[in-house]
């Protein structure tokens, strides 16, 4: 029998809609727009029914999809593996890589709903209220790790923590062209170096 077909194990509306929305994040950041119902369905491993049962359109399946995205526990989770005698400039290229690849995420996805839903001129409270605290989770973990850093700053790692995460977010802006992107260890490097060159050091 197609795995696709078989019965649905039982689960509670929240544990299904959650399981729902994972399996169907990497169709919608595959295909977009045009993702239909039935392959959300086949990717679940659900009835078609199934998906309106418990969401009552596709674009709450993809708004559900965003903030399971924007959820800090998985970045907690990866910033706390990284190994705390680890070189800072290596921790911290480790911790921008897990950030690029989120919001690049979460871009694609927020690109996605705004092709099948139209634009609102003002955010929902409610997701004004998430992502106020997704960022603030987020900037408390970095913060976290400068604090273990504290005597190679020059300054508190708080601001630290800031300037790190504006330089991490600010590349990943949809209106910056990919050629122009530094990488990781790029923004690493001219966060922990600056962009002025030392006396005598060359530029090019």
């Amino acid at each position: 029998m197609n795995p696709a077909h078989r019965r649905a194990k039982p689960l509670a509306p929240d544990d299904r809609r959650q399981a729902i929305v994972e399996a169907v994040i990497p169709l919608i950041l595959e295909k977009g727009s045009t993702l239909t119902s039935r392959e959300m369905a086949e990717a679940a491993g659900v009835a078609e029914g199934t998906i309106f049962s418990v969401f009552p359109d596709k674009s709450a399946v993809i708004i559900e999809a965003v903030k399971l995205t924007m959820d800090p526990t998985p970045f907690r989770v990866a910033i706390a593996e990284v190994s705390p005698t680890t070189a800072l400039k290596d921790q911290l290229e480790s911790v921008a890589a897990v950030l690029l690849e989120r919001s690049e995420r979460i871009g694609t996805l927020v690109g996605v709903l705004r092709t099948i839903q139209p634009a609102s001129p003002k955010k929902p409270a409610e997701a004004h209220r998430f992502i106020m605290e997704s960022n603030a989770a987020i900037l408390t973990a970095l913060t976290e790790l400068f604090e273990h850093h504290g005597d190679d700053l020059r300054v508190d790692p708080g601001r630290a923590a800031v300037a790190f995460m504006g330089f991490v977010f600010a590349n990943a802006h949809p209106l910056m062209a990919a050629d122009a992107k530094p990488d990781a260890a790029e923004i690493v490097d001219m966060l922990l170096r600056g962009i002025a060159a030392a006396d005598g050091e060359a530029t090019g």
